[in-house]
């Protein structure tokens, strides 16, 4: 209870081996690899398959386009490619990371699993 336990390894490994069904919360801060990853955070969450998922991505927004709606898109597509119905909760652009780039932070609920 209360105790936080670092653990070193591949992520995908890890979470194979160790944490499927235990976490209320998943981080993913490697916005290169999140959509990719994603199928293994949802793995994580709890045996009902609910939680919340915080994850960074990299966006390129053209000129007008909101790079935080363009992330829930890509987010929500991957989302519905695994089945899985989710809520949003909340984002933000973090910074930007190059021109017309930017990082942004997700939180999502993960609601129920199709599959």
């Amino acid at each position: 209870e209360n105790i936080v336990e670092p653990i070193l390894g591949d992520a995908v490994k890890v979470i194979e081996e160790r944490l499927v069904g235990v976490a209320d919360r998943v981080l993913m801060p490697l916005p290169e690899l999140a959509l990719q990853h994603l199928p293994y955070a949802i793995k994580a969450l709890r045996e009902d398959g609910k939680g919340i998922i915080h994850v960074y991505l990299h966006v390129h927004a053209s000129r007008g386009e909101d790079p935080i709606e363009k992330s829930w898109r890509l987010l929500v597509e991957k989302l519905d490619e695994l089945g899985i119905k989710a809520k949003r909760l909340f984002g933000r652009i973090v910074r930007d990371v190059g021109p017309r780039w930017y990082q942004v932070v997700l939180d999502v609920r993960v609601l129920k699993r199709s599959k």
